[in-house]
């Protein structure tokens, strides 16, 4: 199945592909990246430095180095690596739904787009070129955990697992059908960031389910989401991060970070021999 991958261009975008393209043998890709970004993190310090280390490090400071060293990278590939691994297409789309890029999209003539981190609102033109349409990975159950930041305010409301859902995109936001869920149990200690990059990858068994179902010919609707429970939130304010951090809740940890890092990076000659 012709498949188009869009993911945000971070941390988790890119762990998430380097999950799911060594199981995509056989599906040809295009990969397309957003880097829109809100200017209300820059506002709460938890956020900004939360942005910090999901984008600006990895992406623009450690990935360039990484992409222009003689040696390459490591077990994890970033974007331009995953491109030169996988022999794909991997590009910055600026506006999904303009008609330029409609017309790529159309004539790429995708079974399927796959969205997880996006940030983009698929308009029902941009829907309709998929073949299946589109399905979108969302890290947080849903309908009750629509909207940002569902796994911290999992955590906050008591929530024992964090929760991955994924469900087709219809013309709301995070309200289309479910077809799939997946859990994973809260570890403090991890701090949510390496949590979140834990929890996309567990849709891939379920999305691999899908397309296998789909090339099957049968038709997989999903189940449609009770709309008495949804809870749609917007960025978390300052009280809500204070809360959060009070409650002996972590963001990030450092060992947690440096270990998501240091699977892109080349061991060094001194360490292998360790």
């Amino acid at each position: 199945m012709r498949l188009i991958l869009c993911v945000k261009r971070d941390l988790h975008g890119c762990i998430f592909l380097n999950r799911l393209m060594p199981r995509l043998a056989g599906h040809p890709t295009w990969i397309l990246l957003s880097d829109k970004a809100r200017t209300a993190e820059s506002q709460i310090p938890e956020l900004a430095r939360l942005a910090y280390l999901e984008r600006v490090l990895p992406i623009d400071r450690l990935f360039p180095l990484i992409d222009s060293a003689p040696a390459g990278g490591g077990e994890w590939a970033t974007f331009a690596g995953l491109a030169a691994r996988y022999a794909t297409r991997c590009e910055v789309v600026e506006d999904i739904n303009s008609p330029a890029m409609l017309s790529r999209l159309a004539a790429y003539a995708p079974d399927l787009i796959v969205s997880a981190r996006f940030s983009h609102i698929f308009a029902p033109a941009a829907i309709a070129v998929a073949r299946h349409g589109v399905v979108n990975i969302h890290p947080g159950e849903l309908p009750a955990y629509a909207g940002l930041f569902s796994p911290l305010r999992t955590v906050a409301e008591g929530g024992q697992e964090l929760v991955c859902s994924l469900h087709r995109v219809d013309a709301g936001v995070d309200s289309g059908p479910i077809i799939a869920l997946a859990r994973l149990p809260y570890r403090r200690e991890l701090g949510l960031l390496a949590q979140i990059a834990e929890l996309y990858p567990l849709a891939i068994a379920p999305l691999l389910d899908l397309l296998a179902r789909l090339a099957n010919g049968e038709a997989v609707a999903g189940e449609a989401q009770d709309r008495s429970r949804r809870r749609y939130r917007s960025l978390p304010d300052a009280s809500e991060i204070d809360a959060f951090l009070s409650a002996g809740h972590h963001l990030w940890t450092a060992p947690s970070y440096d270990s998501l890092l240091a699977r892109f990076l080349r061991p060094s000659p001194d360490s292998a021999s360790a």
